[in-house]
């Protein structure tokens, strides 16, 4: 069941670098909407799910933890890693003689993001199986966009785009990859440990949903958008619902 999650970790990324590929115009005109959905799963699920199981496992220490992952994201994205635009106005905003060496940035960037999203996934199977779904859905839904952006920066640098699909689908490799070893790590350490873990990885995914994601949905203003990400959220609480 492990192994079985793990490669679906890698399936949402994937489906995002195909999309570029073979409908570029398309995939990055019309992921306002998935990106505003994707917001509202991640946020609400690392409240909900990820933040409160761990609250129960270390104590209230829990959002401290949630909050160390949360201001440590930041500090990446903003100070080391460009940030890069899913939607289709302008992927990234530098002038050309900067664009050759943005990939790289990005890419590494984006390996960073996907060892996160494996320990994330690793964590919440050694927990349980509940947990562990629900981040396994976390994961495979933000991985969309997650795809398009690494396409995108590739190409805008100028790598051809064969090989912009070999480098984006190695690092969709890598959750898959990190999700099988965490896993294997992570199942025999105590329950206050496991709820560090789990309030890192809500922490992570707080992050990306409001400060990354977000922002895109809320690009155009569309009410679609403000649908879709209410959607997610409801599609969360639904679950917390059903699982209690």
């Amino acid at each position: 069941a492990a192994l079985g999650f793990a490669a679906l970790t890698g399936v949402g990324m994937l489906v995002g670098v195909w999309a570029v590929r073979r409908f570029e115009r398309w995939a990055i005109g019309h992921t306002g909407e998935l990106i505003a959905f994707a917001s509202g799963l991640l946020v609400s699920g690392a409240l909900i799910h990820l933040i409160s199981r761990s609250a129960e496992l270390t104590g209230s220490g829990a959002f401290g933890w949630a909050l160390t992952s949360f201001l440590l994201l930041y500090i990446v994205e903003a100070h080391f890693i460009p940030h890069v635009h899913a939607r289709g106005e302008s992927i990234i905003e530098e002038p050309p003689h900067r664009r050759a060496s943005i990939g790289p940035l990005v890419v590494a960037g984006l390996g960073v993001h996907s060892i996160v999203d494996g320990l994330a996934v690793g964590a919440g199977l050694s927990v349980g199986t509940v947990i562990g779904s629900i981040t396994l859905v976390l994961v495979m839904v933000h991985k969309i966009p997650v795809g398009i952006a690494s396409m995108s920066a590739l190409y805008h640098s100028g790598v051809p785009g064969r090989r912009a699909v070999w480098i984006s689908s190695g690092l969709a490799m890598i959750t898959p990859l990190t999700v099988t070893l965490s896993y294997v790590v992570f199942r025999g350490v105590s329950d206050d440990v496991l709820g560090i873990l789990l309030a890192l990885a809500g922490g992570s995914f707080l992050y990306v949903g409001a400060a990354d994601l977000l922002p895109e949905g809320q690009a155009r203003g569309r009410p679609v958008n403000t649908l879709m990400f209410i959607l997610g959220i409801a599609v969360m609480v639904a679950l917390k619902i059903g699982v209690e």
